[in-house]
């Protein structure tokens, strides 16, 4: 599982080397590229393209029916019926190609939530840091932040920080908890960084939700993690969530040539 995400990390750091310092866009962009690129060759070698067209061409004709002889109660049902029959079958046909691509689409689109979706803090700004421990835990000071409240959440087995961001740069947020001494990644006024927001103390299934941050090994703090601010990408004046933007890029780069490569969606 860490090899999994580790991996994963490192590949798309490698496929973003050429756009290190260029706008947020640009990367999405292409990204975008090389999932069309990779849906089109999935769809081209693994999906069953003279079936899927025969199922859309049939759930058209049945719903053609189902208009033309409204008044005809048997064929309107009957033509229902294989309808969606034909929309069953359509889905089924299509979910080869799918399961091809969604482990790698799910490890793109973690490592692009953490990369796009969130921002780097700010010096001056305000974050929660939370610890998942049994025992107490503190943080301890640093040049990059600054303590301002600790809360203790008994119910949720939780130590929980108001932290103030005092510097700039790449820094790591030091606790410590019964003798032990943890620490987490914290990014600070560094565009171009990938965010980890979450950190644990052995693998375990919730960090294929991350990027990549080696395990702290402690006996004391399961998880730490930090909340960074959410970020919109902008490209020519208008602002988006990055799979807007990726989802619309690839519609654009998929459509024009689908067809002509003999695939059908």
């Amino acid at each position: 599982m860490a090899f999994l995400v580790k991996s994963s990390t490192a590949v798309t750091d490698f496929l973003l080397v050429p756009f290190k310092g260029l706008p947020p866009f640009w990367g999405v962009l292409w990204l975008s590229f090389i999932t069309s690129v990779l849906v089109l060759l999935v769809y081209r070698w693994v999906s069953f393209p003279v079936q899927v067209r025969r199922a859309k061409d049939s759930i058209k004709a049945h719903i053609l029916a189902i208009r033309i002889y409204r008044d005809h109660p048997g064929v309107i049902v009957k033509s229902f019926f294989a309808a969606m029959a034909n929309v069953l079958k359509y889905f089924a046909l299509n979910l080869v190609p799918l399961m091809v691509l969604f482990p790698v689409l799910f490890f793109l689109f973690v490592q692009m939530e953490w990369r796009y979706g969130v921002r780097p803090l700010r010096p001056g700004e305000v974050t929660t840091v939370k610890v998942s421990t049994e025992a107490d835990a503190d943080l301890l000071p640093s040049a990059l932040y600054r303590k301002e409240l600790k809360v203790r959440v008994k119910a949720l087995h939780e130590v929980d920080f108001r932290v103030k961001i005092t510097g700039k740069g790449k820094g790591r947020l030091v606790f410590s908890c019964d003798g032990e001494r943890v620490e987490k990644r914290l990014i600070s006024g560094i565009p171009g960084q990938y965010m980890v927001p979450k950190r644990f103390s052995r693998p375990c299934w919730e960090m294929l939700l991350y990027p990549w941050e080696p395990p702290m090994n402690s006996t004391c703090a399961r998880w730490i993690k930090v909340r960074y601010p959410s970020r919109l990408i902008s490209f020519m004046g208008i602002r988006a969530h990055w799979i807007l933007w990726y989802l619309l890029l690839i519609l654009i780069m998929v459509l024009p040539v689908h067809k002509k490569l003999g695939i059908e969606f």
